[in-house]
């Protein structure tokens, strides 16, 4: 076992060693209602992006601190030692609830960029101040809450695997709350895309997380990704995330889980669609039938995958691995995930063969009237001039990173020397033509034959695939690289 995750190390290094590889992710896209992984070659299309990820919080919400020194990117131990948890997984995206943006985040954000992980980040936390209040959302819409909102857009805006923001997590949960909170949450959104669009180099995602209420679905649906008056307008939702626990390991199917339902509400969708959180921890341990049979089975022509909550073992019992003083053990829940992840199977979309037509009007049954809010006074200024963060993010050089935590596997063996090296000069921009294999099990590794060209991709290859840039290596070394990240 252990010889086997050191080639499988070692096959990270080597990938990021090679030359031509040293390329940092390119950010996601959005074409129509799928995301688009855009190719590194401007010649060549981009391909649909699927997500295949987890909900990330190691500690919880609780454990968030606005003047703690630390959150959850702040280690770059534990980020090493998650990085390699992931991959091992098939993980290609994670979702973070709370961090701190007066922290830098530069190692832990390119540690996952060089592991091929894409983020997706909540621009929100549990404290007084820093998120809507749903029984008082007028209130709540401040100036300090959106200037640390708009400071969250800074501290991640220069990260190019930074997948998008989430605007707020199930705000809206009953019917009170569908009646006051929508405008304020479509305010927030037209005020973080403009920040976005004044402050940042790119344009980047920002989406709404739902609570499944039967009820309220496909009104809350409807409100988030419609335009108001039928014009393209910057508060509607770039996608739509849904906490879906409907699918329960063993004892549910696709008739019976309420899939089917989910099926219709979203197959017209003019925007991505995926389950920001889904998972159902009613029978342990879980089997993950959902994934193959439904996200990425019944579901795939509508969704655009979905994140298993959680990664770590909190209160609530959903973790799929156990951390204990930095050391981690991986439970059932996770062997279960790992296996369904290998087994699935997605078809290659081209870019142009996703429909991109304008995005129509759509009808909202939502009491909500469609009259924003304007922005508090003063928000205007920091949207026009910035906040005058000094914590904004990038891209560093991480070299021969090594975990001081212990990964044992879900049988109790451990696995020793746990690090992954990446190359030094890897960065956005800049090519590195210089580096050569330092590892003769990697290039021993490579020697794997590759003759065909495939039309579908095996999901734990998805995490590592952004480093190969299209058409500049050999089919032989892109099919080792895959294989072991």
């Amino acid at each position: 076992m252990v010889s086997i995750k050191k080639a499988a190390l070692q096959c990270v290094l080597a990938a990021l060693a090679l030359p031509h590889v040293a390329k940092a992710m390119m950010p996601i896209e959005i074409h129509g209602s799928r995301f688009i992984k855009p190719s590194y070659n401007k010649a060549n299309t981009g391909e649909v992006f699927f997500i295949k990820g987890v909900d990330y919080q190691p500690g919880g919400s609780s454990g968030y601190s606005d003047s703690s020194k630390s959150d959850v990117l702040s280690d770059s131990d534990a980020c090493v030692r998650d990085a390699y948890a992931l991959q091992q997984l098939g993980v290609n995206t994670i979702r973070i609830y709370t961090i701190n943006p007066a922290i830098n985040h530069d190692k832990c954000m390119s540690i996952f960029d060089a592991a091929g992980i894409y983020v997706i980040i909540d621009v929100n936390s549990p404290l007084s101040n820093e998120s809507l209040n749903r029984d008082d959302p007028s209130s709540s819409y401040n100036y300090w809450y959106m200037e640390r909102v708009f400071k969250v857009i800074d501290a991640f805006k220069n990260y190019p695997n930074l997948l998008g923001f989430f605007s707020g997590n199930e705000v809206i949960n009953d019917e009170s709350s569908a009646k006051e909170d929508p405008p304020y949450l479509r305010a927030v959104q037209r005020d973080m895309k403009q920040y976005i669009a004044n402050n940042a180099n790119r344009t980047i995602p920002v989406g709404y997380s739902a609570a499944d209420v039967v009820s309220l679905r496909t009104a809350t649906w409807e409100y988030f990704s419609c335009n108001i008056d039928g014009k393209e307008d910057d508060s509607k939702s770039d996608f739509f995330g849904l906490n879906s626990y409907e699918w329960c390991s063993g004892t549910s199917d696709w008739a019976s889980s309420g899939y089917s339902d989910i099926n219709s509400t979203f197959t017209n969708a003019t925007i991505p669609v995926f389950f920001s959180e889904y998972g159902c921890n009613k029978n342990t341990p879980r089997t993950f039938d959902e994934v193959s049979e439904g996200v990425f089975g019944g579901l795939v022509n509508t969704l655009s995958g979905g994140l298993i909550y959680e990664y770590s073992e909190e209160a609530a019992d959903y973790g799929l691995v156990d951390i204990t003083d930095g050391d981690l053990k991986m439970e059932k829940d996770y062997t279960n995930l790992q296996k369904q992840y290998e087994n699935v199977t997605i078809a290659n979309i081209s870019e142009s063969d996703v429909d991109n037509s304008t995005i129509k009007s759509a009808y909202s049954s939502f009491g909500a009237n469609f009259t924003l809010p304007s922005a508090p006074g003063g928000v205007s200024s920091l949207i026009k001039y910035g906040v005058n963060n000094t914590n904004i993010g990038k891209i560093v050089s991480i070299s021969g990173k090594e975990t001081k935590y212990n990964i044992t596997w879900s049988n109790g063996t451990e696995v020793s020397d746990v690090s992954i090296s990446i190359n030094p000069t890897y960065s956005i921009s800049t090519l590195d033509t210089t580096a050569s294999l330092s590892s003769s099990t990697a290039s021993s590794s490579s020697s794997s034959t590759a003759s065909s060209t495939t039309k579908t991709s095996k999901s734990k290859g998805e995490a590592g695939v952004a480093f190969l840039p299209y058409g500049s290596i050999s089919a032989a070394i892109a099919v080792a690289a895959l294989a072991l990240i």
